[in-house]
């Protein structure tokens, strides 16, 4: 597995789907959970440029929020967001689909801030300031040794 971000620029993202529900008013003072899900699909893109090589990443992703205190175990609030990310290769030996399939969770270390971004001023509309979803992974993902190549 490769890091993509030393070889990839994020070249352009769009928000195609948003859905944000309040259930019902948060209790004051009473602490919050949320359940964050990414799902994220790779893709080519086709370019006019043959020496552009841009890959499309869809994230998918669902947010459920919970008050922790107490049995209620139906969601405060749910959030499903859907966005594209194009990235378009800067360096390296031109990444081959495959390749990039296999490495485009390193990604993520860009794409949770831009969701963040996103969704926050619309918890701040749900009166739910203090629900702060993640900037960066939770754990990050194992790195396999690369084979090393002698000239």
């Amino acid at each position: 597995m490769i890091n993509l971000l030393e070889r990839m620029a994020l070249a352009h993202t769009q928000v195609t789907r948003l859905h944000a529900e309040l259930k019902r008013v948060a209790a004051e003072g009473k602490p919050l959970s949320a359940k964050v899900e990414i799902k994220l699909t790779p893709r080519k893109v086709a370019t006019e440029d043959s020496a552009a090589n841009q890959f499309q990443v869809s994230v998918s992703m669902q947010c459920t929020g919970r008050e922790t205190a107490g049995s209620d175990d139906n969601p405060l609030f749910t959030i499903d967001l859907e966005l594209q990310a194009v990235y378009r290769q800067f360096a390296g030996e031109p990444v081959d689909l495959e390749t990039f399939t296999a490495s485009h969770a390193s990604l993520t270390r860009q794409l949770y801030p831009l969701i963040h971004h996103q969704l926050q001023p619309i918890l701040k509309q749900f009166g739910l300031d203090q629900v702060r979803l993640p900037y960066d992974l939770v754990s990050q993902p194992e790195a396999r040794p690369q084979p090393v190549q002698l000239h």
